[in-house]
Parts: C-alpha cells; sequence; structure tokens
C-alpha cells in the first residue's frame, strides 16, 4: 500500500513542479517552442492555372437523400515561390447563392506545381431546380506584395442523377 501511495505522490508532484515552473510562477521558461512562421507572407507569382471544364452536383448513393458537390482541382504552375504565402481556390454559383473556398498553406516545399481542392459539400434537392448552372471558379494569393485574384474562369455546374 505505500508503494502505491508513492507513486501517486511522486506523479502529483511532478505535474504540479512542471505546471509551476511552465506558468507564470517562473518567467521565461517555455516548455514549448513557438513556430516562426506567419502565413501570408513571402512571395508568389502563379505563371499558369488549369481549371477543370465542369463542376458535377451528383445525387447521393445507397438509399441517402441530397446530393454532393465534387469539384475537380485546379493545377497551379508558379514561377516564383519563397515564404509561406497562402492560396484559396474558391466556387461561386450565383444562381444557387453559394460559394465555397479551400485555403491552402503554401511553402518552398510545395514545388513548381500544386493542385488546388475544394473541399465536398452536400446539398438538399430542394435547392436545386435546374439540370446545369452557371459557376464561377478562381484562385487568389496572398504574399508579403498583396491579396490578389490570379486567374478566374466560368465553369458550368452540372447536376447528376
Amino acid at each position: 500500500m505505500d508503494y502505491a501511495r508513492a507513486v501517486v505522490v511522486g506523479v502529483a508532484s511532478v505535474v504540479v513542479v512542471t505546471a509551476l515552473v511552465s506558468g507564470p510562477l517562473v518567467p521565461g521558461v517555455s516548455l514549448t517552442q513557438e513556430r516562426d512562421v506567419a502565413y501570408g507572407t513571402g512571395n508568389v507569382t502563379v505563371a499558369e492555372v488549369q481549371f477543370p471544364d465542369r463542376v458535377t452536383i451528383e445525387r447521393a448513393s445507397f438509399g441517402q437523400d441530397g446530393y454532393y458537390l465534387t469539384v475537380p482541382p485546379a493545377a497551379v504552375r508558379f514561377s516564383t515561390l519563397s515564404g509561406s504565402p497562402t492560396m484559396v481556390y474558391r466556387l461561386a454559383i450565383d444562381e444557387l447563392g453559394y460559394t465555397r473556398s479551400t485555403v491552402h498553406f503554401l511553402s518552398e516545399s510545395v514545388g513548381e506545381r500544386y493542385e488546388a481542392t475544394i473541399q465536398s459539400d452536400s446539398f438538399d434537392e430542394n435547392e436545386l431546380t435546374n439540370e446545369t448552372y452557371h459557376g464561377t471558379v478562381g484562385v487568389v494569393v496572398e504574399d508579403s506584395r498583396s491579396r490578389r485574384v490570379v486567374a478566374e474562369r466560368a465553369v458550368t455546374v452540372e447536376v447528376v442523377g
């Protein structure tokens, strides 16, 4: 019984001492490392963006209700990339009052070519009244210079099923 009690007291002591040392009691002591990454900084120049020709909203399968949005990736080629800029791949379907975007955090390890994706989304079947919609896909980058649209294109959004 004394051994179990000693283990509990020992573990509790280590937790209390660690909390006191790394807390406000001893300034300047930290047990974690801070990352020095400031996203949206650096420099990025986009040489080319290849967008998909079509986007689909497909009926759910396996007896589920609703529809699912599928946006193929956009192939982005960089001529310069340094630091930690961000890139947003976005879709807008004005007729539905709908927008969707995904932020991509870039770094030099990305290389010259990157496939930007948009996460899927769902629609209730009552929202969809047409077989096709007019949409716009675009890529926005932010670096130390500015936040800017680097490419934009009209796209057909097809309702399937």
